[in-house]
């Protein structure tokens, strides 16, 4: 058994969560342009109410954004912002939590490496398994915005939207490693996933709370630092700075994974 026969495996048990995290997504999408039409209709200057917030919240809720008027503004706030750095991004990773626990406390670990595969293959098959997950989630979501504007009349950047859902997709990948570490590290599943979405919830309001302030380069230790939704979507800016980070950070965290694997005692 190699890391393609684990990774494969382990998808096919979570096929049927990944559909109905991707319905829920696609509903919420819809949801979401649905509105955007008589948004753009109210009276209410947007501008004015966002400078109204407490910087804290502008930065946490509504990122680089400062015009509401375009689609673009719009989805960033309400949809990628929010949705898909704290929520979506907690989903992975709380997903990722049973992937090594689940096995330690199902006791099915011991069988699968008495067969010729080593505990670093086992965690890097089980990492993998969760790739197609996050390309088919990602996928689904982008779809549905690209139909859903066309639904409405409005008109999108295709090519601006392929960027924040490519380096939207490597911040999943990111939050997976977490839960993968933290599924390592605890093995046992409750722990792991509270674990996990602590990791990725705490990050995401350090990052928002440092900001601008004498801390702010403890906000560098948040994955969500490194991908800025507005400047993504609505400017069309790439920080291939961040991407390289997200990229290292996800690496490093399947390294720790696997090795403290290795030192575990699964007696």
């Amino acid at each position: 058994m190699r890391e393609l026969d684990i990774a494969s495996f382990e998808f096919s048990r979570r096929r049927r969560g990944i559909v109905i995290v991707s319905a829920l997504l696609v509903a919420t999408v819809g949801l979401t342009i649905a509105v955007f039409p008589s948004f753009g209709q109210s009276d209410i200057d947007f501008t004015e109410l966002l400078e109204s917030y407490p910087e804290e919240f502008r930065t946490a809720f509504v990122g680089s954004v400062t015009d509401l008027s375009s689609l673009e503004g719009y989805l960033v706030v309400e949809l990628y912002q929010l949705v898909w750095l704290l929520i979506v991004g907690s989903y992975f990773a709380y997903a990722a939590g049973s992937l090594i626990a689940g096995e330690v406390e199902r006791q099915s670990a011991e069988l699968v490496l008495v067969r010729p595969v080593s505990r670093t293959r086992f965690v890097v098959g089980k990492f993998l398994a969760m790739l197609p997950a996050v390309a088919f989630v990602d996928f689904v979501v982008f779809a549905a915005v690209v139909f859903g504007a066309g639904l409405i009349d409005e008109e999108i950047h295709l090519t601006q939207l392929l960027m924040v859902h490519g380096v939207g997709g490597l911040y999943l990948v990111a939050c997976v490693a977490i839960g993968l570490l933290a599924s390592a590290f605890f093995q046992r599943v409750r722990r792991a996933q509270g674990t996990a979405i602590g990791v990725v919830f705490g990050s995401f309001l350090l990052d928002s709370l440092t900001l601008d302030t004498d801390y702010e380069f403890l906000g560098s230790l948040s994955l969500t630092r490194y991908i800025d939704p507005g400047e993504l979507l609505v400017a069309g800016d790439v920080d291939w700075g961040g991407v390289a980070i997200l990229l290292t950070a996800t690496c490093v965290l399947v390294v720790l994974a696997a090795e403290v694997f290795e030192r575990h005692d699964l007696s």
